[in-house]
C-alpha cells in the first residue's frame, strides 16, 4: 500500500489493544496470583495510566484524520469509547465493581480501536483520491484565517 498509516491511529490502537488484553488477563491474574488485593490495586492504576495516554492519543487521531477526510463519523467510535475508558479509570467508578468496570473498559477499547481504524480507512482513501464529496469539498476551499 502507498500511503502509510496515521502514526496517532497506530499508537491508539495499541494502547487499546494493549488496554483490552490486560482487561481479559485480569480474571486469570486475580485466580493464579496469590495475592489478590495487589492486582486489583495495579489494576486500579494501570487504568489510570491508560486513559491518560488515551485522551491525546485520540485527540491527535481524530485532528489528523478530520482534516484529511472531514468526516466526523469517526467519533462514532472515538467519543462513547474515550468516555467508557475514562467512566471506568477515575475515581467515583467503585458502584461499578471490578467485573462492571473491566467489561466496560472492554467495550470502551473495542470502540476506540474501531474509531481508530476507520479514521485510519478515510485517510487512506482520501490518500489514493477517493475522498467523500464532503472532503474533497473542504480540500478545494482554501484555508479560513
Amino acid at each position: 500500500m502507498g500511503t502509510k498509516r496515521s502514526l496517532w491511529d497506530r499508537v491508539g490502537i495499541w494502547l487499546s489493544g494493549i488496554c483490552l488484553v490486560h482487561c481479559l488477563l485480569l480474571p486469570l491474574a486475580l485466580v493464579v496470583v496469590p495475592l489478590g488485593a495487589l492486582v486489583i490495586t495495579w489494576h486500579e492504576d494501570v487504568h489510570m495510566v491508560f486513559a491518560a495516554l488515551l485522551v491525546p492519543t485520540t485527540a491527535l487521531a481524530f485532528y489528523q484524520g478530520y482534516r484529511k477526510h472531514r468526516q466526523k463519523r469517526t467519533l462514532w467510535g472515538f467519543g462513547p469509547g474515550l468516555a467508557l475508558v475514562l467512566l471506568a479509570s477515575f475515581p467515583g467508578h467503585e458502584g461499578l465493581g471490578v467485573i462492571g468496570g473491566t467489561l466496560i473498559t472492554m467495550l470502551g477499547s473495542a470502540l476506540l480501536i474501531w474509531g481508530h481504524w476507520q479514521n485510519w480507512r478515510l485517510q487512506v482513501r482520501c490518500a489514493q483520491n477517493a475522498c467523500l464529496p464532503s472532503a474533497k469539498h473542504a480540500a478545494a476551499e482554501p484555508a479560513s484565517t
